[in-house]
C-alpha cells in the first residue's frame, strides 16, 4: 500500500465529473486506513487510502470515491472525494479502465468540518460509468502466461519452478512491498509475510545513521538473499554494506553525492548490480559488487555509461549496455555492447536503436563449459512493437522471439528475470498496464 500524498488539484478535477458517474455496487472497498500527510499547499491533512475491487462482470471508467468521515457516535464530521492512484500514489486518468477482478489503490483527501474533530471511521461509496471491456492490445502468444495485473517491482527465482515477486512502488524499500510466492508450473500463488519488515528496527537505523525518515527512504536499503548482509547509501550517497543488524559496515564507493541510486538488483551468491540515473533519457551509471563489501567493477564514474538499464551476468563480471561508442577506427557505433568490468574488455554486439530506461535490462546467459556469454535476451521497441529478441553471440544473429504485452509510460518500469534452468523468463511491469508474465522460452525459436 502506498504511503505518499497525491495532489488535491487532481481530486478537484476528478470531482467535476462525479455527477455523471453512477453508484456502483459491484465495486467493493477494502483495506481502508487513515494517514496524515502534507497536501500540495503544505498543510497537514487526513487522507483515507485503500483498495477498490471490481467484483462484477463489467468494466468501469470515471471511478469516483465519495467518503464520509464519522466520529465514534456515528455523526458526520467530514467528507472527501477521492480517485484511483498507482502504487506510488500518482493519480490515474479518468479514462483508466477498471476491468473485472482487478484491484486498484485509491486516495481520498478528507476535509473535516472542525480541525480538532476525531475520526472514528470512514465510509466510502464508489461510483463509476460502465465501459467496454478492452481487448488486449496484444494477444498473448502461445508460451506467454499472465500471472497478475498488479504493479510488480521485483522478482526472485528460488529455483527453476518457484519464484517470489513483490507488488509496490519502485521508489519504496523492499521492506514496504507486498511479497508473494508463485509456483511457475501450477500458478499457485501465496501471499507472504514481508520477510524484511521485521528486520527494520530502531537499533538497525541508529547503527546505520538512518533515523531521519527522509534519509531512510532514500537509503535504498536492500537485504541480500543469503540473509547475512545488507546494502545501503548514507546521507551523502556513500555506498555501504553491513551485517543485517547494522554492524560490520564496509564502504564500497564514496563521492557519489551527485548520483541518484535508483535500484539494487541481486544476481547470484549475494552479488549485485547498483544502477544510478535520474530523469527519463539520462545516462545510466552502475557498479557490481558483493554483499561482503568487495567491489567487482570500478566506480560508477569509471564505467562506460549506458542509455538503457544495463544487465549483468550472475557473477557480476560481465555487463550488457547500450549507447554510442567509437569503434577501433574511431567511427561511432550505436547499439548494444558487452564489457568485462574486471579488465575493461569492450565489444560491440549488434547495432540498432535502444528503448528507454523504463524497459527491462538485458539478460545475458553464460555457457558453463566455456564461461563465455553465449546469448543475450533483450526487450526492444521494434516495428511490430515491444518485442523479446535473442542475440546469439557466436553467430552474430539477432532473432525476434515474441511480441510482448508491454505498454510503458516514461515513468513506468519493467524487469526481466531468467529461471535457474534458463527455460523461463519472468517479465514484470508497473503503471497503468502493469503485470507479471511468464515466458516459456522453449515455445519459441532456438537462439
Amino acid at each position: 500500500m502506498m504511503r505518499r500524498a497525491a495532489g488535491l488539484i487532481a481530486a478537484l478535477l476528478l470531482g467535476t465529473t462525479a455527477v455523471q458517474a453512477q453508484e456502483t455496487p459491484s465495486l467493493s472497498i477494502s483495506d481502508i486506513s487513515l494517514v496524515q500527510q502534507t497536501d500540495v499547499y503544505g498543510q497537514i491533512q487526513w487522507f483515507a487510502e485503500g483498495t477498490i475491487i471490481n467484483d462484477g462482470s463489467d468494466a468501469y471508467v470515471n471511478v469516483i470515491l465519495n467518503a464520509s468521515a464519522l466520529d465514534e457516535d456515528g455523526e458526520l464530521i467530514g467528507e472527501g472525494i477521492g480517485y484511483l492512484v498507482d502504487a506510488c500514489g500518482a493519480g490515474l486518468l479518468v479514462d483508466f479502465v477498471h476491468i473485472p477482478s482487478h484491484e486498484q489503490e485509491f486516495l481520498i483527501p478528507i476535509e473535516l468540518y472542525e480541525l480538532d474533530a476525531a475520526i472514528d471511521r470512514v465510509d466510502v461509496v464508489p461510483s463509476a460509468d460502465v465501459a467496454a471491456i478492452p481487448r488486449e492490445t496484444v494477444s498473448l502468444e502461445p508460451g506467454i502466461r499472465r500471472i497478475t495485473d498488479r504493479e510488480i517491482v521485483s522478482v526472485r527465482w528460488i529455483d527453476s519452478r518457484n519464484l517470489q515477486y513483490a507488488v509496490g512502488c519502485q521508489r519504496d524499500l523492499a521492506s514496504d512491498w507486498d511479497w508473494h510466492a508463485l509456483n511457475a508450473v501450477s500458478s499457485a500463488d501465496l501471499a507472504l509475510l514481508n520477510p524484511y519488515a521485521p528486520l527494520i528496527t530502531d537499533e538497525l537505523r541508529q547503527r546505520l545513521s538512518l533515523t531521519d525518515p527522509l534519509l531512510f527512504a532514500n537509503s535504498r536499503l536492500s537485504f541480500a538473499p543469503g540473509g547475512t548482509r545488507l546494502v545501503y547509501q548514507d546521507a551523502v550517497n556513500r555506498f555501504y554494506t553491513a551485517a543485517t543488524d547494522g554492524r560490520l559496515q564496509r564502504q564500497i564507493f564514496g563521492a557519489l553525492n551527485s548520483r541518484q541510486l535508483q535500484e539494487v538488483e541481486w544476481l547470484a551468491d549475494d552479488r549485485f548490480i547498483a544502477r544510478y540515473y535520474g530523469a527519463y533519457g539520462d545516462a545510466v551509471l552502475y557498479f557490481t559488487a558483493t554483499a561482503e563489501g568487495i567491489a567487482i567493477s570500478p566506480s560508477p564514474r569509471s564505467v562506460p555509461p549506458s542509455i538503457i538499464r544495463p544487465g549483468a551476468t550472475r557473477d557480476g563480471r560481465r555487463v550488457i549496455l547500450s549507447g554510442t561508442f567509437d569503434d577501433e577506427n574511431g567511427d561511432p557505433i550505436t547499439g548494444y555492447f558487452i564489457t568485462v568490468v574486471t579488465n575493461g574488455f569492450f565489444e560491440p554486439l549488434f547495432t540498432g536503436d535502444s528503448p528507454g530506461i523504463n524497459y527491462p535490462p538485458p539478460v545475458p546467459v553464460v555457457n558453463p563449459e566455456t564461461d563465455l556469454v553465449e546469448r543475450i535476451y533483450v526487450v526492444r521497441d521494434i516495428s511490430t512493437g515491444p518485442s523479446l529478441q535473442c542475440f546469439n553471440r557466436a553467430t552474430g544473429e539477432l532473432t525476434d522471439l515474441a511480441r510482448l504485452p508491454l505498454d510503458l509510460a516514461d515513468g513506468d518500469t519493467s524487469g526481466l528475470w531468467i529461471s535457474p534452468d534458463e527455460r523461463t523468463l519472468a517479465l514484470s511491469a508497473t503503471g497503468a498496464s502493469s503485470g507479471l508474465w511468464l515466458i516459456d522460452l522453449e515455445a519459441f525459436k532456438d537462439c
